[in-house]
């Protein structure tokens, strides 16, 4: 059951976990503290915003926001679709595959490798629906809804990006959630823990005197920014556990301006390059540990 954002909004109306907020709201602060707000209730629900606007700017958005999706047990159930402990138990299994012995174990064997069978995913060579419309002119980070959620933050944060990269000679490639501060018109800040695959990417670009190329998609089926964070094995495609999960290969398309590639049914894709030369100061970010991350490199 994959789920783009039109089909994921209907999905959660349908099993009625959503509440669709038509007020202007602000992306600064106001819209974030809703969404605070609602994730502490028993009850808490998706929310919908279709008109977020910047009172600083005077600017109205035609994207709306969507927040809190995975903000109860209930809903993630629901979105998965199969038990979670389930999956863990099948993912141990599949890591420690071992060779079979007697007729009842190679069937079982069988059985567990067939359930890979959807775990690779298909490269297409055409454009995606995320590329409808392509904009290389005029660029400007902030015709986007970015919400400040914090009053001390650095700016705006993107948090729930799935930032795509691959290693020097393209041979691993990884899916992973960094937040990205808004630095102006065209530049985003990446934040990456030092233990992080992408951070070993970036060493390699760094070493090689090379810029390294991301790219950074919005939207889509949720679970693709929730298997962005799942704690796999150094090496292991994030999206390839999407597949597993869905039992349907994610189906990705090539990016306009650098060589990797996206799901073909997200919303957004930003796409650049990161200087590997440079470093700028980051923060502070209102962290889920309660506190302000401070300024750093």
């Amino acid at each position: 059951m994959a789920l783009d954002s039109r089909q994921l909004i209907k999905f959660l109306q349908e099993h009625d976990e959503l509440t669709i907020i038509d007020t202007p709201l602000d992306i600064y602060l106001e819209i974030p503290q809703l969404a605070y707000i609602e994730v502490k209730k028993l009850d808490s629900k998706a929310l919908l915003f279709t008109r977020p606007i910047c009172k600083k700017s005077g600017k109205e958005f035609d994207i709306p926001v969507l927040m809190n999706v995975f903000g109860s047990h209930k809903r993630l159930d629901l979105l998965i679709n199969k038990p979670i402990p389930k999956i863990a138990h099948s993912l141990q299994n599949l890591l420690h595959l071992s060779p079979p012995k007697g007729i009842k174990q190679i069937f079982h064997k069988l059985k567990e490798l067939y359930a890979m069978r959807s775990v690779f995913p298909k490269y297409i060579k055409k454009r995606g629906q995320c590329q409808e419309i392509i904009k290389t002119q005029n660029l400007n980070l902030f015709d986007l809804p970015i919400l400040t959620t914090w009053e001390r933050d650095g700016g705006a944060f993107i948090t729930m990006g799935q930032v795509y990269t691959q290693n020097l000679n393209g041979t691993q490639k990884n899916l992973g959630m960094y937040r990205l501060q808004v630095y102006d018109e065209t530049h985003l800040g990446l934040h990456w823990q030092i233990h992080k695959d992408s951070q070993h990417f970036f060493h390699e670009y760094k070493k090689a005197h090379k810029k390294m190329p991301v790219s950074i998609a919005l939207g889509g089926d949720p679970l693709y920014i929730w298997c962005g964070q799942a704690p796999l094995p150094l090496g292991i495609f994030e999206l390839m556990l999407y597949g597993f999960i869905r039992e349907k290969k994610p189906v990705l398309c090539p990016c306009i301006t650098n060589p990797l590639f996206v799901p073909y049914d997200v919303d957004i894709v930003i796409e650049g390059w990161v200087d590997t030369t440079q470093m700028r100061d980051e923060g502070p970010f209102g962290d889920h540990t309660g506190f302000y991350t401070p300024i750093e490199p």
